[in-house]
C-alpha cells in the first residue's frame, strides 16, 4: 500500500510539472512611462517643505554598481553620494558631499532642525569583504546654520579580558611584539543613527570587533544607545 502511494505521488508531481512547463510565462513588451509627473500637478498635495535625500551617480544599464547598503554588504557601497536639500520649487542644494566616501542613513530630528547622517570615509577600491580603515562616522547637520557636528569617533572597544587584543585593536607592522595580539583590519561602523525621546540616538555599530559566527557578512553591527547633545548653538 506504501508503494502504491508513493508511485501515485510521483505521478501526480510528474503530471504538475508538465503542465507547469507548458504554461509560457507572459511577456510584457511595452515600453514603460518612467517620467514623474511634477507634484504641482497633483493639487491635492500641498508640498511646501523641504526634502533631504541621498544624491547617488548611476553608472548606467549595462553596469550594477552598488549604491544602497544591505545585509549581505552592509558597510560598503560605492564613493560618490552626496546628501542634497530638495526645495519646493524643484532647485536642489548640496549639504554634503561624498567626496571619495559616501552618504547614507539621512533621518531628521524631532524639530525638524537638524538631519543625522552616515559618512563612509573612503571607499576606494573597496568591497564587502575589504571594508576600508577609515571607517564610518555619525553626524548631524545644522539645517538652518549648516553646522556640522561629529557624534561618533574611530575607537575600538573590545572585550580585552576575552582576548589579547592588541592596542586599539589595530594591526601595527611596526611592533613585531604584537604579531600574536588579536586586531581588526578595517575601521569602526557606526551606522543608521535615529533619535529617541530624551535626547538620546539609537544606532548601529561593530566597535566592540564582534565577528558573525558563520564568517558572513564580513562584521557583526550591534545595536547601542549614545547621547545626543550641542549646546554651542543655543536655543535654535
Amino acid at each position: 500500500m506504501f508503494i502504491r502511494r508513493a508511485c501515485l505521488f510521483a505521478f501526480l508531481l510528474s503530471l504538475s510539472a508538465m503542465m507547469f512547463a507548458q504554461e509560457k510565462e507572459p511577456l510584457f513588451t511595452e515600453v514603460i512611462d518612467v517620467e514623474v509627473p511634477h507634484i504641482s500637478t497633483d493639487k491635492s498635495v500641498k508640498y511646501d517643505y523641504d526634502i533631504v535625500y541621498v544624491r547617488a551617480p548611476r553608472a548606467g544599464d549595462e553596469i550594477h554598481k552598488r549604491f544602497y547598503l544591505d545585509f549581505s554588504s552592509p558597510v560598503v557601497m560605492e564613493p560618490g553620494a552626496d546628501l542634497m536639500l530638495l526645495h519646493p520649487d524643484g532647485s536642489e542644494e548640496l549639504l554634503v558631499e561624498g567626496g571619495e566616501g559616501s552618504i547614507t542613513d539621512p533621518v531628521i530630528s524631532f524639530d525638524g532642525q537638524w538631519c543625522y547622517y552616515v559618512h563612509i570615509h573612503n571607499l576606494q577600491k573597496a568591497s564587502q569583504w575589504n571594508p576600508p580603515r577609515e571607517g564610518a562616522d555619525i553626524y548631524k547637520i545644522h539645517l538652518k546654520s549648516r553646522k556640522i557636528v561629529r557624534l561618533t569617533n574611530q575607537k575600538f572597544t573590545p572585550n580585552t579580558g576575552a582576548a589579547n587584543w592588541n592596542p586599539g585593536a589595530r594591526h601595527d607592522p611596526a611592533n613585531p611584539h604584537t604579531k600574536d595580539k588579536r586586531y581588526i583590519d578595517y575601521g569602526v561602523y557606526n551606522m543608521g543613527p535615529y533619535p529617541l525621546p530624551g535626547g538620546k540616538i539609537v544606532f548601529t555599530s561593530n566597535r566592540d570587533a564582534h565577528k558573525p559566527a558563520n564568517g558572513y557578512p564580513a562584521m557583526a553591527l550591534q545595536l547601542f544607545v549614545m547621547d545626543d547633545r550641542d549646546e554651542s548653538i543655543g536655543d535654535y
